[in-house]
């Protein structure tokens, strides 16, 4: 019950009870406009903050939209990004595994290519050397002068052998001192570029100690000497025994690519770029496989 309820009420006592003057009447009546006035002007500041709060909310609401707005497209434009990425993920995975297979393919069928090829060159080295090289004379171009020589020394050959017979410890003490007399011989002939007759004295250091301490540098040698002297096709066969007696050997890089160097001097490139590109494979880091690389990119 307000305030205005509790003074009617107390006037309706007052005329009841015949207590009431006219001045208290007034009086009221007074208070109850004021009152009246008050509970109207609460009203409309009622109204007003209504009015108010009710602009402010739809301005913040609206501000709210403004602003979410733009996060939600972004949100939206991020998600279509993402889809547009996966996809694109997806078609580099199965372009990289189409390359995987067709790189695996392609190794396959090189490896087998030079396997064969391999092969080939094997086969082209036994037949050079089943071949009689030019070199060495036939029976039928020994001179009669030669003949002579042979049946000499046919006849002074017991006289050798009973000698041989009664002194063998001191041959075999000179063996060691002949034989590194001759690779030093050899050696100094082929700085000189006396290709031909270092080729001899390496030869002659072969037949005397073929294993002894400078074995490997003498075939490597006798190959050099060969290829100085521009006979190709010894000096590979040269080289591919200096090859097949030391496989792990600190020459088979330069001996395979020097065999290279001889077939692009006998006109066969094919199998010059067989062993360039088996240098450059089995023997990556040595200085043979840079010069195997600049010699490809020339055939």
């Amino acid at each position: 019950m307000n305030r205005i309820s509790w003074l009617y009420a107390f006037l309706l006592v007052g005329f009841l009870n015949g207590c009431a003057t006219r001045d208290d009447v007034l009086i009221l009546d007074r208070r109850t406009s004021s009152l009246e006035q008050q509970v109207w002007s609460v009203r409309d500041s009622l109204d007003g903050l209504k009015t108010t709060l009710s602009k402010r909310m739809d301005q913040a609401e609206k501000k709210m939209d403004s602003t979410l707005k733009p996060v939600h497209q972004s949100q939206a434009n991020t998600l279509a990004q993402m889809d547009e990425l996966k996809s694109q993920i997806q078609s580099l995975q199965g372009r990289i595994e189409a390359y995987e297979y067709n790189q695996k393919k392609d190794q396959q069928r090189l490896s087998e290519s030079l396997v064969k090829d391999l092969k080939d060159l094997q086969t082209k080295i036994q037949r050079i050397e089943q071949s009689p090289t030019p070199s060495k004379p036939t029976p039928k171009q020994v001179s009669s002068a030669e003949g002579e020589d042979k049946a000499e020394k046919r006849k002074e050959a017991p006289q050798e052998e009973e000698k041989e017979g009664k002194e063998p410890a001191k041959e075999k003490g000179n063996t060691k001192a002949k034989s590194e007399g001759l690779y030093g011989e050899a050696e100094a002939l082929f700085k000189k570029k006396a290709f031909e007759e270092a080729q001899k004295k390496y030869e002659d250091y072969l037949k005397i100690d073929p294993k002894g301490k400078y074995a490997e540098e003498a075939r490597f040698g006798l190959a050099e000497s060969l290829f100085g002297a521009k006979n190709y096709e010894e000096a590979i066969l040269a080289y591919q025994k200096l090859i097949k007696s030391y496989p792990k050997g600190k020459y088979v890089p330069e001996a395979l690519y020097k065999q290279a160097l001889s077939f692009l001097n006998l006109k066969d490139n094919g199998s010059a770029r067989l062993l360039l590109e088996k240098i450059v494979k089995n023997y990556p880091k040595t200085n043979q496989a840079k010069l195997a690389q600049k010699k490809l990119k020339t055939l």
